[in-house]
């Protein structure tokens, strides 16, 4: 199964451009709690662990106060991270003084599934939900679980004896925040034209992509094509350089004598216009993917009861 932990990887990678970080590993006993502040790190008292510097847990930050021998105290969940309840095994990396600390690049990566789901980039995972028609009824909840609808597709039903055979509801409307007392996930599908009584009601609508939690989260519980795996890593690259340097602007990787010629005024713009060029060449792909896959259709949706099947139609742009 891959998992996020590709996708954090790559954006470090793409950051660092080769710049090795010190790298330790921490020793038995593990860390045990959220709570517990002092720990055993090998090699620790020979490394760059001294007082006031971070170090790095999984995605943990914590504040070096005192290092005696391979033994470390530190202040746990520093710099906006959070101490790991569960602690964390022996044998686990510890990073030295990283420079883009795996939390905001989780942060950077949530933030860029995000964005691809807004409306001008195209993108979306397209979800169904349904609910059984009932001919006295005409509003019904569309209970989508934590999924946030952002349209509607389509809305088919079901012909008796036979699911094959889906006619698409001829008109519909999507109302939102209604009252839960009635509709208890707040969006009501309301039926301006009938199903078969009994029978399904299939809701095919387009949804954000879905957050991760951390570097186990399964990329594809995002709901992101596999062909766009690509896209958070650039995306997320794209939002820490705003605020760091990437490789070749790091003055402690580089000779003093050969600063000045090799990250010149602007070098951060380029680097940035780079890596946003090829972000939206391939968000531009994507979205035709997408298009292909599920072209717009007329959809009958219709704010007013219509008077005849064939009133009330709309483009669904």
């Amino acid at each position: 199964m891959a998992t996020a932990q590709i996708w954090i990887d790559e954006t470090r990678d793409m950051l660092l451009s080769g710049y090795v970080e010190e790298l330790l590993l921490v020793t038995t006993p593990a860390v045990g709690n959220a709570t517990n502040t002092a720990f055993e790190i090998s090699g620790a008292s020979s490394s760059g662990i001294v007082p006031g510097v971070i170090i790095e847990i999984g995605s943990e930050l914590m504040y070096v106060q005192t290092v005696s021998g391979t033994t470390v105290t530190v202040i746990r969940g520093y710099g906006g991270s959070t101490a790991s309840s569960t602690g964390h095994a022996a044998d686990s990396i510890v990073r030295v003084s990283p420079k883009f600390p795996t939390h905001r690049i989780i942060n950077a990566i949530n933030d860029d599934l995000a964005d691809l789901s807004a409306p001008n980039n195209g993108l979306f995972r397209m979800l169904t939900t349904s609910f059984t028609y009932n001919a006295a009824v005409d509003g019904y909840n569309l209970n989508t679980g934590s999924n946030e609808i952002s349209s509607i597709y389509s809305v088919t039903y079901s012909d008796i004896g036979s699911e094959a055979s889906e006619p698409e509801v001829m008109n519909w409307r999507l109302k939102r925040n209604r009252d839960t007392a009635s509709f208890a996930s707040g969006n009501a599908l309301i039926l301006y034209t009938g199903a078969w009584p009994g029978q399904k009601v299939t809701v095919s609508y387009k949804s954000p992509f879905g957050a991760i939690t951390d570097g186990s989260t399964a990329q594809s519980d995002t709901g992101l094509p596999t062909t766009a795996y690509d896209l958070p890593p650039l995306g997320a690259a794209l939002s820490l350089m705003s605020t760091m340097p990437i490789r070749r602007e790091f003055i402690d990787a580089q000779g003093s004598s050969r600063r000045a010629e090799e990250v010149p005024p602007g070098a951060i713009s380029a680097s940035m216009r780079d890596l946003r060029s090829r972000r939206d060449y391939r968000v531009q792909s994507e979205a035709a993917r997408l298009i292909a896959q599920y072209p717009t259709t007329w959809n009958r949706n219709s704010a007013n009861r219509p008077s005849s099947q064939w009133s009330g139609f709309r483009r669904d742009l």
